[in-house]
């Protein structure tokens, strides 16, 4: 016989022998009279999976039979055990979860087989984190994610991907892909922040906060270092922070769209990163640790009427550099771009960054990049210094010099 049968039968005990610890652990644990199964039962679940599955090869309908069999026993027990306690059904849909990845390992589906068996133990083993979360997520942000569903695998399919209007400004396919892609990276932000809360540290919330909107970080601690003097350098850790994913994103963003032409500002973001977050080190060693607790409040970016805003600004800057490249040439691009910039970096990227396919040369494209970061930098250094204190505002200030500083010095040295 092939000893490739022996191998899956030995992976088959050993998969199901593993869920079946995780679930006798957590009766152990949970202090629980009774549940469905161990360690040896889901072993052997595993290896009745397996041989079903073999003998299906010559006898018809066994494997459909065992399941049958399985499914009946799966039934009564979970009928049995919740009328003595009230338990879930997890361990019963474990149970059969195991059968069947056993039984595809007759298929030579041993990888997936294995995947699925290590995807269930992190589920299970996750319970109390998944708790956790579910009382800090809430019905709208739920919501949120069935709308962020419904504007990627309904909207987006069913619009146009061609110019609507004579001059071949909108797209309304590539301005709704925008839209997604920088609403889903604020969204990833949004729900970290909430997941993490904002007792953790300033530099988690920094961080994450910063993807979900670094200007509504910036204002908010900005607006703290006015009231609370002695907290200045905790205060600028976290606008740093915040402010230091700018770039990351932006490549981020230049990379799904071409990736091509992103690689070019790989190395003065890589760069413009580590010196950012060398002075942010400096501030973190210098600085007496605080527990900041700042009530920071972010949109939802998947409410519809944000989501519809911001298509609505992507549609207009998109429709001024095309107007002003037809118009002006590079340098009426370039002015856009720092102007628009200013208010919401996104837009340029996204949106010189898709001309790179038609006709706008590279160069152009990264020069409005790099204009457009420059220009952000400035507006929120312009919040800090007017919201908050001197002190927040030389810290920050310096960081954004030196950030900025390896950023074009390097850009200008590897693409220019």
């Amino acid at each position: 016989m092939d000893t490739l049968v022996f191998q899956n039968i030995i992976i088959a005990m050993v998969f199901g022998f593993a869920i079946g610890l995780q679930r006798e652990m957590k009766i152990l644990y949970e202090n629980k009279k009774n549940d469905f199964g161990g360690a040896r039962t889901f072993s052997m679940i595993g290896l009745i999976g397996y041989v079903s599955a073999w003998l299906n090869l010559h006898v018809p309908f066994f494997l459909l039979t065992a399941s049958l069999i399985l499914g009946a026993l799966l039934i009564t027990a979970y009928i049995i055990n919740s009328s003595e306690a009230e338990n879930g059904i997890t361990t019963e849909i474990s149970a059969l979860i195991t059968f069947f990845a056993a039984a595809m390992l007759v298929y030579e589906k041993a990888t997936l087989a294995v995947f699925v068996a290590i995807v269930v133990l992190f589920i299970l083993n996750s319970k109390d984190k998944i708790t956790e979360y579910a009382k800090v997520i809430e019905k709208r942000d739920l919501s949120a994610a069935i709308i962020f569903a419904m504007m990627t695998f309904v909207v987006l399919p069913i619009l146009p991907d061609k110019p609507i209007d004579p001059w071949a400004y909108f797209n309304l396919h590539n301005i709704w892909l925008m839209v997604i892609l920088v609403a889903g990276i604020s969204f990833f932000g949004y729900i970290a922040v909430r997941m993490v809360g904002t007792t953790k540290g300033i530099g988690l919330t920094g961080l994450f906060g910063g993807l979900a909107s670094s200007t509504a970080v910036t204002l908010s601690l900005g607006r703290q270092g006015k009231n609370s003097p002695a907290l200045s350098k905790n205060l600028s850790i976290g606008i740093s922070l915040a402010c230091s994913i700018m770039l990351v994103r932006v490549f981020f963003e230049m990379y799904v769209i071409n990736p091509e032409l992103a690689n070019h500002l790989l190395t003065p973001v890589i760069v413009a990163t580590i010196a950012g977050y060398c002075f942010i080190g400096y501030l973190i060693f210098t600085a007496k640790k605080e527990t900041i607790i700042h009530e920071t409040t972010f949109k939802n970016p998947f409410k519809l009427s944000e989501a519809l805003i911001l298509g609505i600004i992507f549609g207009i800057v998109i429709a001024l550099i095309k107007f002003a490249n037809h118009t002006f040439g590079d340098s009426g691009v370039y002015v856009v771009s720092f102007i628009a910039g200013s208010a919401d970096v996104d837009a340029v990227v996204l949106s010189v960054t898709s001309f790179a396919e038609t006709g706008m040369s590279s160069i152009t494209v990264l020069n409005s990049v790099v204009l457009a970061i420059v220009a952000n930098s400035i507006t929120k250094f312009a919040i800090v210094a007017f919201l908050g204190n001197k002190t927040i505002a030389l810290h920050v200030g310096m960081y954004f010099v030196i950030s900025l500083a390896f950023f074009i010095g390097t850009y200008s040295m590897v693409v220019l």
